[in-house]
């Protein structure tokens, strides 16, 4: 039975140890031997400690034995982008300029997350200092998309060994983060299911930064109820009812530009298909232009760069002291954080406060937006690596429809919906007002019933 377990989700794994089918030693052991068979030169895990992991799945065993399991993910192995600290583990962001940094305490959210009963299961591969939505690291190697044996792809970024080990069945969760698109983009390209969650919260203490103003922690996960059940354990709430959800009556709003436009033409015919299924299950769907997405990336352009800045803020010293171990396309993104004034950084952040309380105001009437995650197919990893425009415009176009969300403070989630022209999945995302994660994961297990259909 133990070589099926990777199919099933996580919320299965937990009913199974809960009816005492599935050990959670057994279980760990399962997960571990297939990383070492699946992952033999460390890209998607970069770091793991099997004798943590061991040892958890035994207290998981044992409470289980003793009936008094911490919740339903007692027991179900978890991994952790390699920005999040865990105690006595080199935690670097995947970039060698960090090198030898090893926390003395795990970050708050892991603390929770084990004490909720999860298993620690490794640290996955990012993007250096996860400035990229591509996935590429040319230091500790680049993890291909789950979802092409034949050419390798990029998985996605920055969050790409989260996505890939879900994907590839390596765990049945991955914690990312989301900066522009960080959880929703490797999600979408590997064909599972991504929430970002809304900047503050959940805390980002313990959490390497990119972007303090807009760094977000969210779960990759193979469907949505294992993504409602991580968000309880995250968040220390009640996880969302999503039993009966349904779309009669629920409106969506399209968003014709500036989401819905230059789209490949594989994933707007997938995107197009999932919105038809939506009304066929009885929601109504109304096509319109959301300016104010358009206005936030405006403002961003040319008020100055937010992330840029704020990575600067954080990160410019070590880079100018170890240019060399930087990604040569990503050092110039680095440097020009340095160009913003600090009155130009408050004047954008005022606008695009006043953007985000006009979108909040236009989705208090509907459910949620809903676009294509990623516009674009995933190109293969050969033809960015020494192609600076290739690189630049496909990590643009990565991150177009994602980013805006971040600087409109939303919670969005990402559903796989289909594939493009290359058979590679395309993803439909939801985004809703800050602080609704649990009517956003309701609606979507209901967007995920119709899109099965």
């Amino acid at each position: 039975m133990g070589e099926q377990w990777h199919e099933k989700t996580a919320m299965a794994m937990g009913a199974g140890i809960a009816a005492g089918s599935i050990d959670p030693v057994d279980l760990a052991e399962h997960f571990l031997a297939r990383i070492a068979a699946e992952d033999p030169e460390h890209l998607v895990f970069i770091r793991m400690d099997p004798a943590r992991t061991r040892a958890e799945a035994a207290a998981a065993r044992e409470r289980r034995k003793a009936g008094t399991r911490r919740g339903p993910l007692d027991g179900v192995p978890v991994s952790w982008k390699d920005l999040v600290d865990v105690a006595g583990m080199e935690t670097t962001m995947a970039t060698t300029a960090l090198a030898g940094r090893i926390p003395e305490h795990d970050a708050p959210l892991l603390v929770r997350a084990t004490n909720a009963g999860t298993v620690f299961l490794g640290k996955t591969n990012m993007t250096e200092f996860a400035f990229s939505g591509l996935g590429i690291n040319t230091t500790h190697g680049t993890p291909a998309n789950a979802c092409d044996s034949l050419t390798p792809r990029i998985p996605g970024g920055s969050s790409s060994g989260a996505g890939v080990a879900v994907a590839r069945g390596m765990g049945p969760i991955g914690i990312g983060s989301d900066t522009g698109g960080s959880v929703r983009i490797p999600a979408s390209v590997n064909g599972i299911v991504g929430l970002k969650t809304t900047i503050g919260a959940l805390t980002t203490e313990g959490v390497l930064p990119l972007s303090p103003l807009l760094d977000t922690i969210g779960p990759l996960t193979a469907d949505v109820a294992d993504a409602a059940a991580m968000w309880s354990v995250l968040s220390a709430t009640a996880i969302p009812d999503l039993t009966g959800a349904d779309l009669k009556g629920r409106l969506f709003v399209a968003v014709d530009a500036p989401l819905w436009r230059d789209v490949d033409a594989g994933i707007d015919r997938a995107c197009r298909a999932a919105v038809e299924k939506l009304e066929a299950a009885g929601a109504r769907v109304v096509w319109q232009d959301v300016p104010e997405l358009s206005e936030a990336m405006e403002a961003m352009i040319t008020m100055g760069g937010l992330v840029t800045a704020d990575a600067w803020a954080c990160w410019g010293e070590l880079v100018e002291a170890n240019p060399d171990a930087i990604y040569k396309y990503m050092l110039p993104r680095f440097r020009s954080g340095t160009k913003q004034s600090g009155h130009g950084l408050l004047r954008l952040m005022r606008r695009l406060d006043e953007i985000s309380l006009s979108l909040h105001r236009k989705l208090a009437g509907c459910d949620a937006m809903i676009s294509p995650t990623v516009p674009i197919s995933p190109p293969a990893i050969a033809d960015l690596l020494d192609d600076e425009a290739a690189y630049t415009r496909a990590n643009m176009m990565s991150l177009r429809n994602t980013t805006p969300g971040n600087l409109t403070k939303v919670c969005a989630l990402t559903l796989p919906c289909g594939a493009d022209d290359n058979g590679l999945p395309a993803g439909l995302m939801l985004m809703q007002r800050a602080h609704q994660e649990g009517a956003l994961l309701r609606l979507g297990k209901a967007v995920e019933t119709a899109l099965a259909e």
